[in-house]
């Protein structure tokens, strides 16, 4: 077994002394800790990929798919909504302690009262808290007290528009849009850390207070503490948002030191709610 295989397994391991193979003795399952119930658009391939890299020790990820969505249409994005009744059925069976919906345009396009809705579907469904990547964005500026901000999209105009409807809904204005202007939401996914890292650098401007990079595909994580020391001010992720909010539902401290400092805050005191207890299914 090579080091980074034993890394990787001994990660999943619960504390020593916890498993011990007696006959009769109860099996500790994965996610021991809790367990995220992640809805992804079918076309992602990136929040998966990442909530998976930044799942701390005991913290499981299952992963259901929401089809439709690939053009990011305003049919598409409406449609999602119905798809994703289908897939928290799936992942309900898992018993999630947290549900994260994983797309922010598919969660902000018809404003706040949308993104509302889409919680407490899911949550009827599931039995579970749910967040959503939109309802994560406005909360981790908020909570950071950011008012003025910049945010780098991969989205066309019509989507950019609906984003900054939905954040002023919120009291928080977009100064600068960058945007990689990107119809195919598949294609998202191709766009290189390296290019994020320009494209939010560009856009940065000194009058703001943060830096907020949308949609799960971008692949954003690995560069944020990059853009952080070379800004000088905080940049928050799509990914990082959510994972953000679905950790302080289920009041999980992951001790994530590389992602930014959003994630670093949940070891602050007083960060994490108490854990959030799963709703009885009803007879």
């Amino acid at each position: 077994m090579s080091p980074g295989t034993a890394g990787c397994c001994a990660r999943s391991r619960p504390p020593a002394g916890r498993f011990k193979p007696l006959r009769g003795r109860r099996a500790i399952m994965y996610g021991w800790r809790g367990r995220i119930g992640l809805l992804v658009p079918s076309i992602n391939t990136t929040m998966e990929t990442e909530f998976w890299r930044i799942a701390p020790e005991g913290v499981s990820v299952h992963t259901a798919r929401i089809s439709g969505g690939r053009h990011g249409t305003p049919e598409e994005l409406r449609s999602m909504e119905n798809a994703s009744k289908a897939a928290a059925r799936d992942v309900a069976m898992v018993e999630p302690d947290v549900v994260a919906y994983g797309c922010t345009s598919g969660s902000f396009f018809e404003g706040p009262e949308w993104n509302a809705r889409i919680c407490e579907q899911l949550t009827e469904i599931t039995r579970a808290p749910t967040v959503t990547t939109a309802g994560a964005m406005a909360a981790c500026l908020l909570a950071g007290g950011h008012r003025k901000v910049d945010v780098v999209t991969p989205y066309v105009e019509l989507t950019n528009e609906r984003l900054k409807q939905f954040l002023r809904a919120h009291g928080i204005e977009v100064s600068r849009l960058g945007t990689f202007d990107m119809l195919d939401m598949f294609d998202h996914a191709k766009i290189q850390s390296e290019e994020i890292y320009q494209k939010v650098k560009e856009t940065s401007g000194a009058d703001t207070e943060a830096v907020f990079v949308a949609c799960t595909q971008l692949r954003a994580l690995e560069v944020i503490d990059l853009l952080e020391r070379d800004l000088g001010k905080p940049v928050y992720s799509a990914v990082q948002a959510t994972a953000w909010q679905a950790y302080a539902e289920m009041g999980v401290d992951p001790r994530i030191t590389d992602c930014g400092s959003l994630l670093r805050k949940l070891s602050e005191p007083g960060a994490l709610r108490p854990r959030a207890k799963r709703l009885r299914r009803s007879a």
